[in-house]
This record gives structure tokens, C-alpha cells and sequence, in this order.
């Protein structure tokens, strides 16, 4: 609780200043808990620094999730390469799996998927019903206005009747090819009914008549009339912004069957698509790729084209039921459930070795190999000689990588071990950087943090493992044999180094890639586990390889897997590391939470010694304020009395 305090009325003395003064002292006691707390606090952030170093070596190197670099696996010490006299007709790629010589491979078939595409399925502008009788045309119902784009032109037809549609047809054609130009738009006889088609995909094209009437009161007579084709009618295609109801009426196939609550339903590849009237044709098909069907369906208004392919290639059909009417009214039949072409399998040989697969990338020994050519049945066959081989640099990139990484790791945490310690500097208080500058605060700090994780038995432990799991041989094996070897300058403690500039290794990676393939990355029948038996943890480094060791050792120092006492690694217990529970629940963290307990404590105490300095000065002042009292009353006194 604050308080006004005024003192030194009676004494004079600067009472605050004193008592102040007198805290200063006690305050001593207070700061150096503050200064252990920010010792460890660092202390803390430094084991973390060092923690993230030894995770990101091991996400490089012990990680399946980095199969290039992940030395568990054997794949990324024995690199294979391929390549193709023919890329054009196929590529490869060899894995470690793979073995070095040549493949005469021959593509016979290439692989497709299940195909159906329907073209110039929209109705557009044609004769909604068949023209039986002759036609005749009359003087005043003879004129048809057409238009191209935005050109609109009259077509007078001879008056007279035609016996046959054909005489009709060739008529409108040659004065339409007078209005447009030849070859813009046809007229042709559509099995009775006559069909107009505008020769570029993007034109739109339309028929009118002035003597064509409501439909309620339509002139028989008009030239339009007796072609069954209604006046304004168009070629306009069906787009995917049309709704499914608007799409049924133009459909040449037929109409959609809705029921009464306008809903229709069909399968594909056996699952049901259900559409609404009121749906666009773009939601239905998103409805289709959206679904377990396994095929892709598109719409080009250009080409009016609706398409629908297998997701998967190889030797099946698109299936349906047919439901609703659906894709016979877009021109597609169905035969015994199945629409459109079906996918075919890749036929190959290798080596003379007939073989077939359903796709057209697949690996067979090693080797993946992809057509890019389409070869039809019947096409003649192509051939290409795929040539694989030891892919000895890359290989050499993976190890040297994995030194260079090695080396900096531990030159750092041997950085931390070995690192100056100065005692006299301690964690500057509050007062103490106020009365310094920026630069000062900055040297100062950097003593003060040196030296921290000085000589670390858990950081030594590690390194000793680490060091001794490279030195010991895998069976008969031994680092040296493949062109590696420990520094011979002891202040290197123990860092790896390429003999010979790497020529060693490189020439040890020609001669013989399983043998340095196996140093690295032999595996144990015994699987890591935190709760493994000494004996069981003895074999399985006695069976390992060089990776697996290390990645055991780092694993006791950092997982997050807790053992059947309920710990995690021996340096996560110490310091923690962020995103894991260990963030918060750590030895250091413990030792933050127990001196932030003494802080308290030791502050309610200062405060009551503050309080307790005030009251006594309080006294003083009450006692010297009687005195002075009682001193003035004697001097009355005697005045009087004179």
C-alpha cells in the first residue's frame, strides 16, 4: 500500500533519501536472484539455438521426408541416372534399384484413358419437324431475312412449288452464297429437315419472316412456316451459364426427363448426378468433377463440344445408366451401359520381353519409364535405348554435404563448450543500465552470456556418442575405406575430412556404391525405441549403419516421444523447445518458476523492511517534536518567572 510519507520536519534529515539509501543495501539481495533468472534465461535460449542446430541436421539427413538427402535410406547413397536416345517417344529415370547397362525398349500401344465426346449436339437452327408434302411458295411469303453476324440480307425465293427438298436446298444455298460469300453458311437436307450451319464455329446466324405470325395464328403460307422453322430462330449454341431446363429445349437428342419437382439423376462410373431445372450447365458439370466418378467433364461453346475422360488411363469404359434421358439427348448412345471409347493399356517390350501397364508411366527393375507419344493400335511401332548408369557425382554431393553439415554442427556446440566464461560479469540491474550506454550494454551482455553452456555434460556426452559412432566399423567396414577420415589437428575435435579433396571418396563410389551405400545406411532387424533393453540397444548399433547410429543418438537427445518413465530427450528435459509441451515444462523453466517464487518473497520481505524504516523514522520524528514541545514550554516558563 502507498502512503504519504513527510519526514525530517522536526530532525531536518532527508528522510526518503536515507531510507532509500538504506534499500539499496537490502535491494543487493533481490538482484542477484534477478540475475540468476536472466542467467538462465539465456542459458535456456542457448541450449534451444543449439537444439534447432541438431533438428535441422537431423530433417536433413534422417528424414524420410527427404528421400534425396535422408541417409537412413539406401536410395539416396547409390544415385542412378537414365537416359533416352528417343525422349520424344520415352524418358526414364533409374532409382538405386536400378542396374547399369542398356534397354532396347519398344512402345507398340501407348496408354489412354476412357474417352466420350459429343460435338454439334445443340439442335441450332434446323427444321423442328420433317418436311413431307412439297412446298410451295407464294408471291409475298417468299422472303426470308438472314443474318450473318451483323449483316442482314433479303432472300427472295421463286414463287412456284417444289417437288423436292433437295430444289428447295440448292436455291437458298446459291442465293446465300450471293449475300455472304461462298462457303459461309450451308443449307443441307437433314433426313427431310432443312439444316442450316454457319461454317465458322464463332458466327451466329438467324431466319425471320415479316409474314410469319404468332405462333397461335401462324400464316401456313409462309415460306418459313412450311419449313417448320420459326422466324428469329438461330444457331445460337447452349452456353455454360444456361440452365439445365434452357439447355433441354435446344438439345437435337431430345429433352431432359425432369420429375415433378424438377429434379433428373444419372451415373457415371456407377455414382448418381442429380441436377435440378434450375441448375446452370456449369454447376452440373462441376457436380461430375466433384464426385467419386473418376473423370473430368468439360463444355466448349466454341466448339460446342461436351466431353467427359477417365481420370486413369488403361483398358475400361465410361459407364452409365442413362438416367434422365441425360446423354442420349446430348447425341451419346450407350451399349450395354458403356458410352464412348474406352481406354486402352500401354503395350511395350523390353529387351524383346513383351509387357504391358496401364498407365504410361510405370518402373519395372529400377527403372521408371513414361511414353510421351500417343501410338495408336495399328501406328507403327517406336523404339528408343534407354542407357543407366552410376550417377557417381551426385552421390559425392550427398556425402560431402552431409560432412560440411556435420562439421559446422559440431563446431558450434564445441563452440558453446569451449567458450570463455567471465564471472564478473553479471546480468546488469535496471540502475545499472541507466547510468550506461547502449554500446556499454551491448559488451557488457556479451560477456555476460559467454561461457554459459561451458563444459555442458549432456552437450559432451553427445558429441563423445557422435564422435565414437563414425570411429567404430560397420561389421568389417570402416569411414576410412571410403575416403573419410578424422582430422589429425586436434583442435578440430573431431571433424571429418574428405582425403584427398574427395578424389578418395569419388573413386570409392565408382568402385564399389553398395560398399559405401552399407557403411551409411545398414539396418538393424531391431527397430529405435527410447525404451530398448541395453542389450537390445548394444545389437542394434553393433547391426546399424553409420546414419542409423547417429540418428539414434541424436533421437536420445531430442525426441519428443516420451519413454516408460515418462521422459523425452535428455536435452528437450533440459531446456525444452518450442511447439513441443517440454516448451514450458523443463528443468530450466522449473528453475525460472522457483526463482520468480523467492522474488516474491523476497519483495513482500523488502517491503515490510521499507515500512518498518518509515515507522522508526516516524517515531523519531513524534519524539523530537515533544522534545522540541517540551523545550519551548520550560522556556515560557522561565520568562515568566523573571
Amino acid at each position: 500500500m502507498n502512503s504519504l510519507r513527510i519526514g525530517g520536519i522536526a530532525s531536518g534529515f532527508d528522510t526518503n533519501q536515507i531510507v532509500k539509501d538504506l534499500m539499496r543495501i537490502e535491494k543487493m539481495k533481490i538482484d542477484k536472484f534477478y540475475q540468476q533468472r536472466q542467467l538462465t534465461e539465456w542459458r535456456k535460449t542457448q541450449y534451444r539455438e543449439v537444439i534447432n542446430s541438431i533438428r535441422s541436421f537431423k530433417d536433413t539427413f534422417f528424414d524420410v521426408l527427404r528421400p534425396e538427402t535422408n541417409l537412413l535410406s539406401p536410395t539416396s547413397l547409390k544415385k542412378m541416372q537414365a537416359s533416352s536416345n528417343n525422349s520424344e517417344i520415352v524418358t526414364a529415370a533409374a532409382n538405386a534399384n536400378a542396374n547399369v547397362g542398356d534397354i532396347d525398349f519398344k512402345v507398340i500401344q501407348s496408354a489412354s484413358a476412357a474417352r466420350v465426346e459429343a460435338a454439334g449436339f445443340s439442335a441450332g437452327l434446323e427444321s423442328s419437324e420433317t418436311i413431307t408434302e412439297p412446298i410451295t411458295v407464294m408471291e409475298g411469303k417468299n422472303i426470308i431475312k438472314a443474318t450473318l453476324n451483323n449483316t442482314t440480307v433479303e432472300i427472295t425465293l421463286s414463287a412456284g412449288e417444289y417437288e423436292t427438298l433437295e430444289d428447295l436446298t440448292t436455291e437458298i444455298q446459291e442465293q446465300l452464297n450471293t449475300a455472304f460469300g461462298e462457303d459461309r453458311v450451308s443449307v443441307t437436307d437433314n433426313q427431310g429437315r432443312l439444316k442450316f450451319t454457319a461454317t465458322y464455329g464463332s458466327d451466329t446466324f438467324s431466319l425471320a419472316s415479316d409474314t410469319y405470325h404468332a405462333e397461335e395464328d401462324i400464316d401456313s403460307e409462309d415460306i418459313l412456316a412450311q419449313l417448320n422453322i420459326k422466324s428469329g430462330a438461330n444457331n445460337q449454341k447452349i452456353t455454360l451459364t444456361d440452365t439445365m431446363e434452357k439447355i433441354s429445349d435446344r438439345l437435337a437428342g431430345g429433352s431432359f426427363e425432369f420429375d415433378e419437382e424438377g429434379r433428373s439423376s444419372f451415373l457415371i462410373n456407377g455414382q448418381e448426378i442429380t441436377f435440378n431445372k434450375t441448375d446452370t450447365f456449369q454447376k452440373v458439370i462441376n457436380r461430375i468433377n466433384d464426385s467419386k466418378a473418376g473423370v473430368q467433364a468439360s463444355y466448349s461453346s466454341y466448339s460446342d463440344t461436351f466431353t467427359l475422360v477417365s481420370r486413369t488411363t488403361g483398358n475400361s469404359h465410361i459407364t452409365t445408366d442413362n438416367g434422365g434421358n441425360f446423354f442420349s439427348a446430348f447425341g451419346i448412345e450407350s451399349v450395354e451401359g458403356k458410352i464412348g471409347e474406352a481406354g486402352r493399356n500401354a503395350i511395350f517390350e523390353i529387351n524383346g520381353t513383351l509387357d504391358t501397364h496401364v498407365n504410361n508411366t510405370f518402373t519395372i527393375e529400377g527403372v521408371t519409364y513414361t511414353i510421351n507419344k500417343e501410338i495408336n493400335p495399328g501406328d507403327e511401332p517406336e523404339t528408343a535405348k534407354i542407357s543407366v548408369s552410376l550417377d557417381t557425382e551426385a552421390t559425392f554431393q550427398v556425402i560431402e554435404k552431409f560432412v560440411n553439415d556435420y562439421n559446422t554442427l559440431i563446431d558450434e556446440i564445441n563452440g558453446k563448450l569451449k567458450e570463455e566464461s567471465f564471472r564478473d560479469f553479471q546480468p546488469l540491474t535496471d540502475e545499472q543500465k541507466e547510468a550506461m550506454s547502449d554500446k556499454e550494454i551491448e559488451i557488457w551482455e556479451e560477456k555476460a552470456q559467454s561461457g554459459l553452456l561451458r563444459r555442458d555434460s549432456t552437450l559432451t556426452n553427445m558429441l563423445f556418442s557422435m564422435r565414437q559412432a563414425l570411429y567404430d566399423t560397420v561389421g568389417d567396414l570402416h569411414l576410412t575405406e571410403m575416403g573419410i577420415q578424422t582430422s589429425s589437428n586436434y583442435q578440430d575435435n573431431g571433424k571429418l575430412v574428405l582425403k584427398d579433396g574427395g578424389s578418395a571418396l569419388r573413386m570409392a563410389i565408382e568402385n564399389n556404391p553398395d560398399r559405401v551405400m552399407d557403411v551409411f545406411s545398414r539396418r538393424s532387424d531391431i527397430s529405435y525405441s527410447p525404451n530398448m533393453t541395453q542389450e537390445n540397444r548394444s545389437q542394434r548399433y553393433s547391426e546399424s549403419g553409420l546414419a542409423h547410429r547417429l540418428s539414434d543418438i541424436i533421437n536420445d537427445n531430442i525426441r519428443t516421444i516420451r519413454d516408460n518413465s515418462g521422459r523425452k530427450g535428455f536435452l528437450l528435459e533440459k531446456a525444452g523447445i518450442e511447439g513441443d509441451t517440454t516448451q514450458f515444462n523443463n528443468f530450466l523453466d522449473r528453475n525460472i518458476t522457483n526463482i520468480d517464487k523467492r522474488i516474491i518473497r523476497m519483495e513482500e520481505i523488502l517491503f515490510k523492511r521499507e515500512e518498518q524504516y518509515y515507522r522508526q523514522f516516524m517515531a523519531m520524528e513524534k519524539a523530537l517534536q515533544q522534545l522540541y514541545s517540551q523545550g519551548d514550554w520550560l522556556m515560557m516558563q522561565l520568562d515568566q518567572g523573571r
